[in-house]
Parts: C-alpha cells; sequence; structure tokens
C-alpha cells in the first residue's frame, strides 16, 4: 500500500509503515444504506462512499509479527473534507492527525513531529476507486459467512490474488453500514501476515473539534516538514528511476524526484499499484544513504528490497511478497 511520506520514511522507512496501514484500514468506512444482497462489488461500493457520509469513533487492534498494538481512531467528515486522528494505546505514545491537506506524525517517543502532505489514505480508501473491471482481472471476489465483531452483525468478503505477486485480502463488513469491523492479509500459504478488529465502535452524528485535537503539543519537539515543489521546481521534476519490470496490472501513479530530509540530494520515487496493493520504488546516491540496505527484508505484511545501481541505492518496499520486490528491485536502471 501507499505510505504518507513523513510518516513511512522515519528511521528506517520500515518503523513507521504502520502508520499508513492503520490509516488505510481506519479510512475505509463505507455510508449507510439498503443491503447490498450477494455481490461481493456492491458491498466494496458501500465501502467507496465511506469518507463522504460517514462519522466513527472507535478502539481497535492491530497485530503484526507478534505483536498485538490497541489504537483509538476519530474520523469525521464535515463540509470541508475529512478529519481524522489516531492514537496509540499502549507502547510509545504516537499520533497521527490527517485533514485533506496535511498529515502529522507525532511521535513522543524520540520527540519529533513529522508534517507531510495528505496524499493517497492507503489500501481500501485509495484502491476501491479503481473499476471493478480492473479488480476482476487480478482478483477473485467472494462472499463467504456472517460473523460478530465489535457486537455487530459482519458479512465476510474474500479477495484472492490472481497470481503470486500480490496478497489476498479477507474483509468483515458490518451488515448495517459495511464499514469494515476486521480485516486480514493473507500470503500465499493462507497465513494471516496482519489483523486488524474492532473492539467497540461508535457512529455519532457529529464529533467536537476537541475530539480531534492532539494530546500533545509537539511544542520543543524537532519539526520535520516535507515540502513539494510545483510547476518547474527542480525538487519535484520526474524521476530518473526507470523500472523494466512490474506485475500484471500494476500502473504507476507516481513519479517525482525529491530532496531527501535533511540533505541536499535527491531522492528518485515511483509508486505503482494494482488498485488494491502498492509498492514504492527509491533510488538515491549512496552517499545520501547512512546504511545501504542491500537483500530481502520483511516486517509483517511489508517488504523491502536493497541493492546497489552504480553509485546509487535501489530500495524497493509494499505489501507484497518477497519475490514481487526482488524481481521489481533488479529490473530497476537509470535514465
Amino acid at each position: 500500500m501507499a505510505v504518507d511520506s513523513a510518516c513511512s520514511r522515519a528511521g528506517p522507512r520500515l518503523v513507521f509503515g504502520w502508520l499508513g496501514v492503520v490509516l488505510a484500514f481506519a479510512s475505509a468506512a463505507a455510508g449507510a444504506g439498503a443491503p447490498p444482497g450477494d455481490d461481493p462489488y456492491a458491498w466494496l461500493e458501500r465501502m467507496r462512499d465511506a469518507s463522504r457520509t460517514l462519522n466513527y469513533e472507535g478502539i481497535f487492534v492491530y497485530r503484526h509479527d507478534g505483536e498485538i498494538e490497541t489504537l483509538r481512531v476519530i474520523h469525521r467528515v464535515t463540509a470541508n473534507g475529512e478529519q481524522e486522528r489516531l492514537t496509540s494505546l499502549n507502547g510509545a505514545r504516537r499520533e497521527v492527525l490527517r485533514d485533506r491537506h496535511r498529515v502529522t506524525c507525532i511521535l513522543s517517543d524520540n520527540r519529533s513531529v513529522l508534517v507531510d502532505e495528505s496524499r493517497s489514505r492507503g489500501l481500501f480508501a485509495s484502491a476501491l476507486r479503481q473499476s471493478d473491471d480492473r479488480l476482476r482481472g487480478q482478483y477473485r471476489l467472494s462472499l463467504a459467512g456472517q460473523e460478530r465483531v465489535a457486537g455487530r452483525l459482519t458479512r465476510e468478503i474474500r479477495i484472492e490474488p490472481a497470481d503470486a505477486f500480490r496478497y489476498g485480502y479477507r474483509l468483515w463488513l458490518d451488515e448495517q453500514t459495511g464499514l469494515p469491523l476486521k480485516s486480514q492479509l493473507v500470503d500465499e500459504s493462507g497465513s494471516t501476515l496482519e489483523e486488524f478488529l474492532f473492539t467497540t465502535i461508535n457512529l455519532p452524528d457529529s464529533i467536537p473539534d476537541t475530539m480531534l485535537e492532539p494530546e500533545v503539543s509537539g511544542e520543543g519537539f524537532d519539526w520535520h516538514t516535507t515540502t513539494r515543489g510545483t510547476g518547474d521546481d527542480p525538487t519535484r521534476k520526474r524521476s530518473d528511476l526507470l523500472v523494466g519490470w512490474v506485475p500484471p496490472g500494476f500502473v504507476k501513479t507516481a513519479d517525482t524526484r525529491e530532496p531527501l530530509s535533511g540533505g541536499h540530494q535527491p531522492t528518485e520515487h515511483v509508486v505503482f499499484t494494482d488498485g488494491l496493493a502498492a509498492f514504492s520504488v527509491y533510488l538515491e546516491r549512496v552517499d545520501a544513504v547512512k546504511a545501504p540496505f542491500e537483500g530481502l527484508s520483511q516486517m509483517g505484511a511489508i517488504t523491502a528490497f536493497g541493492m546497489r545501481l552504480g553509485e546509487h541505492q535501489v530500495t524497493v518496499i509494499g505489501e507484497v511478497p518477497k519475490a514481487t520486490v526482488d524481481r521489481v528491485g533488479r529490473s530497476v536502471q537509470r535514465r
């Protein structure tokens, strides 16, 4: 999935991948309406309309790598767009605030604040804007049974990949609203790589401003803001990165050349998605990388591949199998 870069690049990129993952799940709400029957695509259509119709507040757990994180999410819809606040309830105190302009990550454990523009919110919120035909080409969708989650009756949707270059998904959607109350990402063997599960969920008619204010102001913290150029700004021009191979169905959705945070060397960055899964490819000079990364790595569902390309470091990262990031990374060239 695509992850907001202010969170995903923090030392190293994999460490705060959970922020983007959680925002992806929390943003996949749906509007109320008549149940869509036995058509799995009709159920997903309800999820598409979430951000325009539904306020919600709840607590959910995120299981990955044998760890369990508990988080609270508050999501509000206004005439000016969506607003969201995500707070960790165990471990180091972390907060994420998002509106239509920016995403702010407050990391109390290292007294830092990361600010970036608000772009894709990840898996369901961005992916399900794709056409049904595109999903049918890469995934097989089916309805399964019913299950109670957070005290509410849900319908299970199974999304199975058509090849070995992407993962599968299992979603449990609230029968009344379509809100995803439980989600699993599964590998080719059927093993669960990560799971989200709401334990409590409320759907208030309104949410006051005070509920969207951070507990920690960030005063006295180190602030890191990513400024993206426009027009003829040389930091925003097209990258010099060429990817020779991507899995069937993946298309490029971003292609930029941006300065490294706190440095002067540019980072080449491209993003590919098939409508559900996504991965990013980075190219940066070796002297701009503190600890060059080579080989394969995995943290839960997030895999990464790194290698040297002359004087540059290639890094591929995403929620796809190891074989995917490996083959993509080895196909990278410079213009």
